[in-house]
């Protein structure tokens, strides 16, 4: 058994992802007299012998209907940054050094291969460069003669009262220090602690950085108009730091930057992301939410006119559902990806990006004058990842189809409906997994919610194997995997991990439970205070719902849990909850007990707002609030759990930390419940390779174990 579920991981394995991609050039090619457009695509691959990442790029030259397909060649994993001039004559990366990690140089290529490379480690301005999603950035000046990037602020080395003390020229004693605790941003953005504008000269090599006051930590930089400044947005880093990945509700301020350091505030008391300057420099638009409640939320998308200074909102918060045109309805922006880097149109008054809606995720053009909402046509997901000369360039995939890199030229204002995407990358297919496995549907929760007003929220499916029984087949297990977050949604994208499931001949059940993102916002406050129940009952009904939807294809005997995080908090209360339905669990980095991840979580905030309790920093829980925690907690519920448990775990994850695991499994192994955990020296997702594979391999393998377990 073991020698088979190796094989089939292998198989669908060697199917790589999309990590990036972007149009390098649009030119005018005078014997078509139409455009060519050069694509670049970066893609992860998963190299099962090192069990690490390898990284390939490969050029498209598209003409017309004619797509050129260059080699692939090979990327170094120790670039951490890469960005191409606007007129694609420079070339600048931000490469680690294999030899020594806290090394760091910026190289720069030309046109011609000629090389620039500046070390910034011996430049001594600053410590390593962000190129996380949350501070990282690497911007060209206009001029293409500057570089705007965020590192780590320059401190002095901290060393024993032992040492000797330092000359008199040196600013500061740094003795006593070595063991002095530094506040970071926590769940990977370890080492992150107080960020700094870098601003480099690539023709002089001169380097200045450039602090804000009161403990603001810059991060997504872009270029105002002419390069005189920049825009940027400042997390406040007082009086201590929250977590801050997949955490859009923690406050900032969005700030302008003179190239001498001298900033002001744009706006502030909200939370700011992805700053873009129009084509023509007269606007810049950014995603706009409100601090504190749910991490993750609808946003606003806003534009600041940079001549008059007014600002406005574009596109406001959607309660339920937004009317748009050509009947369709428009559910609001989400996504912890923020908008595209380069997301305007030549007009400078549209707007292309992608967000849920239900669980698709769906290509919208926003005309920011008038406020129309233009809802492209679609199958599947279609994520945008670059806009140039009116070209779009995105990711499409279905659940059961592999990712594939489309191109689009999008016609004058009031025809973008007719948009045409033609395929850069060839079509994939899953050996053995027909990309027809899958089923989509909503449906209304028949158990009112104790809110009524949120009863009729509906709740969304994604079904992933045969709607129909082959012959000569048996009956497949089911897994019921619903997602963490708890705000985040299963979007109709391709999942390695849940090809390898169905290609083992288990089928798949992803529901969308209230509080998913994709519904509006009134979906996600119907969670907070609600959790443990609502949700638990949402996830049951679905698969209650796949079960009598396909029950001549799926063993109603053998429903198996699987789920990370708030996932894994709902799969223990499953399992607690309907010990005869469900056989089996595996569970990612649980979140089992609320009250006791308060003192070392990341963002303990998270911890008040879904047990519906109001937060403030510094807050300490009175025994009423600790009581109710501890009720809609899955620990809570542990007697009742009768499940075999496999446990997953992250030892670095500072999201949900390990010891949340640990006292579960030992609970279970007291009551003499079969159980088995694993440790992985790994954070929240638990996304490295040598971690996926035998964590998946793992969880298959004790699926298959138990199948025919009674409890």
């Amino acid at each position: 058994m073991v020698d088979e579920v190796v094989e089939v991981f292998k198989e669908v394995a060697q199917i790589s992802d999309v990590k990036k991609a972007k149009i390098l050039n649009v030119a005018l090619n005078e014997q078509s007299g139409c455009q060519d457009v050069a694509v670049q695509v970066l893609w992860s691959s998963r190299n099962l012998t090192s069990l690490e990442r390898s990284y390939t790029s490969t050029d498209y030259l598209v003409q017309g209907e004619k797509v050129i397909s260059f080699l692939p060649v090979p990327v170094n994993k120790n670039v951490e940054l890469s960005q191409t001039s606007a007129t694609g004559k420079w070339t600048a990366l931000v490469v680690t050094s294999e030899k020594n990690q806290e090394e760091q140089q910026v190289i720069v290529l030309n046109q011609d291969s000629s090389m620039k490379t500046f070390d910034l480690k011996a430049s001594e301005k600053h410590g390593k460069v962000y190129s996380d999603g949350e501070f990282g950035c690497l911007e060209w000046s206009p001029d293409e003669k500057m570089l705007a990037y965020v590192a780590e602020k320059k401190q002095p080395k901290p060393t024993s009262f032992m040492t000797l003390p330092k000359s008199s020229g040196e600013k500061e004693d740094s003795r006593g220090q070595e063991f002095t605790f530094r506040d970071e941003w926590g769940e990977q953005l370890v080492s992150k602690h107080q960020s700094v504008v870098c601003i480099l000269n690539v023709q002089s090599g001169e380097i200045k950085c450039h602090d804000l006051t009161d403990q603001l930590c810059p991060g997504q930089l872009v270029w105002a108009p002419g390069g005189s400044g920049i825009f940027g947005v400042a997390f406040l880093g007082k009086p201590y730091r929250l977590g801050l990945i997949y955490c859009h509700n923690r406050e900032s301020k969005l700030f302008h930057m003179d190239l001498e350091g001298s900033y002001s505030i744009i706006e502030e008391s909200a939370n700011f992301r992805s700053p873009r300057v129009s084509p023509d420099g007269s606007s810049i638009i950014y995603l706009r939410s409100e601090v504190g409640g749910p991490h993750a939320k609808c946003a606003q998308l806003c534009l600041l006119s940079l001549s008059d200074k007014q600002k406005r909102v574009v596109v406001d918060v959607v309660h339920r559902s937004q009317a748009i045109e050509e009947g369709s309805c428009f559910k609001g922006i989400y996504g912890y990806a923020g908008l595209p880097r380069r997301c305007w149109l030549n007009d400078s008054q549209r707007v292309v990006f992608s967000t849920m809606k239900f669980d698709n995720i769906i290509l919208y053009v926003v005309n920011v004058v008038s406020g129309i909402i233009t809802e492209l046509p679609h199958l599947g997901s279609v994520q945008v990842l670059d806009v140039c000369d009116d070209w779009v360039l995105v990711d499409f995939s279905y659940i059961s189809q592999p990712n594939q890199i489309l191109l689009g030229y999008l016609p004058q204002q009031g025809q973008e409906r007719q948009l045409q995407l033609k395929e850069v990358t060839c079509r994939r297919e899953i050996p053995g997994v027909p990309n027809h496995y899958y089923s989509q549907w909503t449906f209304i929760n028949d158990t009112p919610h104790p809110e009524l007003k949120y009863s009729d929220i509906p709740v969304s499916v994604i079904y992933y194997g045969p709607t129909s029984l082959e012959q000569g087949n048996e009956k497949r297990p089911l897994i019921c995997w619903p997602h963490g977050g708890p705000h985040s949604v299963v979007t109709n994208v391709y999942s390695m991990a849940a090809a390898f499931f169905v290609k083992l001949g288990f089928s798949i059940v992803f529901p969308n439970y209230r509080g998913s993102l994709g519904f509006g916002e009134d979906g996600v406050n119907s969670l907070p205070g609600y959790c443990g129940v609502t949700d638990v009952s949402d996830v049951h009904k679905a698969t209650l719902q796949c079960l009598h939807r396909f029950s001549d294809v799926l063993d109603d005997t053998q429903v198996f849990l699987f789920g990370g995080s708030h996932g894994g908090f709902l799969v223990t209360h499953l399992a607690a909850q309907y010990p005869k339905l469900y056989r089996v669990a595996a569970i990612r980095n649980v979140f089992s007990d609320f009250g006791s991840a308060l003192s070392c979580k990341d963002n303990p905030d998270l911890t008040f707002v879904e047990t519906g309790f109001p937060h403030k920093h510094g807050k300490v829980p009175d025994g009423a609030t600790l009581g109710k925690m501890l009720e809609m907690s899955p620990i809570s519920r542990i007697d009742s759990l009768k499940t075999p448990v496999l446990f997953l775990v992250g030892k670095n994850d500072a999201r949900v930390p390990p010891s949340q695991s640990f006292n579960f499994y030992k609970m279970l192994l007291a009551r003499g419940v079969q159980t088995e955990l694993h440790l992985y020296d790994d954070c929240h997702p638990l996304s490295k390779v040598d971690t996926e594979v035998d964590s998946l391999i793992h969880t298959a393998l004790w699926f298959w174990k138990h199948k025919h377990t009674v409890c």
